[in-house]
């Protein structure tokens, strides 16, 4: 099933959201000691924002099926990055990443926290 144009839109726009942050981890982590509190709370809060909100849309829209297959891979990339970073995300004190795991019949995913 394809996606409406402004849905479609709003998913390539969250998923590029988030791979950007999570591409940016390794550089936020070099930086981070020296960072303004503000700015570190910013940061955090901002973190909370992707995972609470656009982490879980995508979710739920990959879930429908809403996706085209293009963002379908690009989504389980983004999982899959996510799942490397989570050392980062730790040592930054962020929220952790609720995981995909599969599941027994292979086709559906599910979030763990």
């Amino acid at each position: 099933m394809a996606a409406a144009p402004e849905l479609a839109w709003r998913i390539d726009r969250y998923l590029a959201a988030l791979a950007a942050s999570v591409e940016d981890l390794p550089n936020l982590v070099a930086e981070w000691d020296e960072l303004p509190d503000g700015e570190r709370a910013s940061t955090s809060l901002h973190w909370d924002h992707l995972l609470a909100d656009y982490l879980t849309e995508l979710d739920e829209h990959y879930r429908a099926n809403v996706m085209t297959a293009a963002q379908r891979e690009r989504y389980e990339e983004l999982r899959r990055r996510l799942g490397e970073a989570s050392p980062l995300l730790s040592r930054l004190g962020f929220t952790p990443v609720p995981l995909p795991i599969e599941d027994e019949t292979r086709d559906a995913l599910k979030f763990t926290a």
